[in-house]
């Protein structure tokens, strides 16, 4: 990166909601979901969200939860990171490792809605069979 783009630095979730075409929003890991995203200027970037008050394996050990308690979890909590880069308004992420294998080795394209330069949108767009899956994260500068 030559320029010092504005999405640099770490930004703190201030909502996670979705829809499927024109229904109603829903929000996959609650209103109150927690998570952080950065991008550095040396070409990385690392998201993270989660429900906020995720419930507690009944043992500390992971390898020893039960499974629906890994399903639980898994359902909880997103993260991915690798390279990225801008393209206009869009920020390509090239992901490299997730908890979503099906994203590992693909580009993920975020459309940016900028509200001031401490507020943005993240918007991500998926045709899933015959419906369109809108994504909405909603950062705000934390660094």
């Amino acid at each position: 990166m030559t320029d010092k783009h504005p999405i640099i630095g770490t930004w703190s979730l201030i909502a996670y909601w979705s829809r499927y075409d024109q229904d109603e929003r829903f929000y996959p890991l609650g209103r109150d979901a927690r998570g952080y995203i950065t991008y550095t200027e040396a070409g990385f970037m690392m998201g993270t969200m989660q429900r906020a008050a995720p419930p507690k394996f009944a043992v500390p050990d992971r390898l020893q939860a039960s499974v629906e308690e890994k399903v639980r979890a898994f359902d909880d909590y997103v993260t991915y990171c690798g390279r990225w880069e801008a393209d206009g308004e869009d920020m390509i992420h090239q992901v490299e490792l997730s908890l979503l294998p099906n994203w590992i080795g693909e580009s993920q394209r975020r459309h940016a809605r900028w509200h001031g330069p401490d507020r943005v949108d993240l918007v991500g767009e998926w045709r899933i069979g015959e419906r369109q899956r809108v994504a909405v994260v909603e950062w705000e500068r934390a660094t």
